[in-house]
């Protein structure tokens, strides 16, 4: 793939091997849902991170001519991302320590009480680990900023990610295929072996709307792969295997989420499905040159209208058909919970909009503002209805994190926006696909809580850091900074 370019630094294929496993443990985790995969995913995330500040000495060329030393975390550390990053890991740890309530519970139910807590620091609810708490949404982020610190700094080279794209989209698929067998099995166990309280569960994950969206960014990370392998069988640099290979990939994990029933992440795959059709017939129009040039588009152009017609053709689905003439006929009557939810989740961010009421303590401390909307504080057999998410990542981490914690993470998002306009992501055949598919889960947290799963959070920022990091190393001065040279 990079002829001309010596090895890989055995410390890079260990990271890359590492970074491999580790996001291909997270779907398999139930979604990394549990405390003990959170905090095996920490594990591994410190394991990569460690690798990645250690100092290499590769040689310039081929031919082991010369050497040069270099830091790959150089770019980390002097990088305003990263420390922004550390600060907002700091900010939760001084929730965590410094609860303004206490969780109790007895045989029956649970309750708070307030403690004593320093009134001008943030604080949060000192509650259980295994239920959900501070520090478990610390050790979450922390998996986060650590995994991407490594994969920013430690992969120096295109073969590393293309490696970490084709493997991740490689699990995916086999993820997917299972998925589709314990459907035709109709098995109510996760992997014969779990049974989760949620009996429509698709694949490995408990929720069929974090199922919907993960697949969908696996659909995308896997078209990518299929188109830059297929240019690549164009030019004779290799045969047509790996680009049929990837294909398949996505069509399954297509496939996947539309028997996920999630009308959201239904919408959205048809919606990048019409994204990137309109962008391949963009591009073959522009294309110049003879005719034969544009005929080698034609199998990407039938790869879209097989995904268009599967989407058309799952339209005919008795129970996909139910579910969106269901929200076609009373689409007020569908959304009036999670309304009154937001509504509610409103009313407690005001109450504490500086601050925050603390990571982890929103299903803790919701119940007191739901309580002013009767129809979403009881159930239809008139015990009390419990809301761990307010179906809106954006909403949540506002009450959680308040409007200083918010702040971090606002600055990078603005800096992730800003490397992709920067370097043109868009204009790659390979981050193309996997930017567009990106972008749609922060449309999807809007009307569901996909950033709670850890699953789809650290896969959605690894996927996007190595995205704007291949189309860097597409530009000159892509390269390791250099510390010494002998």
């Amino acid at each position: 793939m990079e002829f001309g370019r010596p090895p890989l630094h055995p410390l890079e294929e260990v990271l890359v091997g590492v970074t491999i496993v580790h996001l291909c443990f997270l779907p398999w985790a139930l979604g990394t849902m549990h405390g003990w995969s959170q905090l095996t995913s920490l594990g591994l995330a410190a394991f990569g991170f460690i690798l990645a500040t250690f100092p290499r000495r590769q040689p310039t060329d081929a031919n082991d001519v010369a050497e040069v030393r270099h830091w790959p975390m150089a770019r980390v550390a002097h990088s305003s991302v990263f420390w922004v990053s550390v600060v907002f890991l700091l900010y939760i740890a001084v929730q965590g320590l410094n609860p303004s309530w206490h969780f109790f519970a007895n045989a029956e139910s649970w309750w708070l009480e307030p403690v004593a807590s320093v009134s001008w620091l943030p604080s949060s609810v000192d509650a259980p680990f295994v239920r959900s708490n501070s520090w478990r949404v610390l050790a979450v982020f922390t998996s986060l900023v650590l995994l991407v610190a490594s994969i920013r700094g430690g992969f120096t080279r295109r073969k590393s990610y293309h490696t970490l794209f084709s493997m991740i989209a490689a699990n995916g698929g086999v993820l997917a295929m299972l998925g589709f067998a314990q459907r035709l099995a109709d098995a109510d166990r996760i992997f014969g072996s779990y049974k989760p309280n949620n009996r429509a569960f698709v694949s490995s994950f408990i929720y069929p709307n974090h199922a919907g969206c993960y697949f969908n960014l696996m659909v995308g990370l896997a078209v990518g792969v299929a188109w830059w392998h297929h240019q690549r069988s164009n030019r004779k640099v290799e045969g047509p295997g790996p680009a049929m290979a990837a294909t398949a990939f996505a069509i399954c994990c297509g496939g996947l989420v539309i028997i996920s029933y999630s009308r959201m992440a239904i919408t959205l795959l048809m919606t990048f499905t019409i994204i990137i059709g309109v962008t391949l017939l963009f591009r073959l129009y522009r294309r110049r040159g003879p005719l034969r040039r544009r005929q080698e588009a034609i199998p990407l152009i039938l790869v879209f209208l097989v995904f268009l017609g599967i989407g058309l053709t799952s339209l005919g689905s008795d129970k996909i058909r139910e579910r969106f003439e269901t929200v076609a006929s009373s689409p007020f009557a569908i959304m009036q919970d999670r309304s009154l939810a937001r509504k509610a989740a409103t009313d407690m961010f005001r109450d504490r909009w500086f601050f925050g009421w603390g990571a982890g303590s929103f299903r803790y401390t919701f119940s007191k503002y739901s309580a002013h909307y009767p129809s979403i504080f009881y159930t239809d057999y008139g015990a009390q209805r419990i809301w761990e998410h307010p179906h809106n990542d954006p909403l949540e981490f506002l009450c959680e994190f308040g409007v200083v914690g918010i702040l971090p993470l606002l600055y990078l998002l603005i800096q992730m926006v800003r490397g992709i306009l920067r370097h043109r992501v868009w204009r790659n055949t390979m981050t193309l696909p996997l930017i567009c598919t990106v972008a749609l889960v922060p449309l999807h947290s809007w009307f569901d809580f996909v950033f709670q799963c850890p699953a789809i959070l650290l896969t959605w920022a690894a996927l996007l850091t190595s995205a704007i990091r291949w189309t860097e190393l597409d530009h000159p001065g892509g390269r390791p900074t250099t510390i010494t040279a002998n």
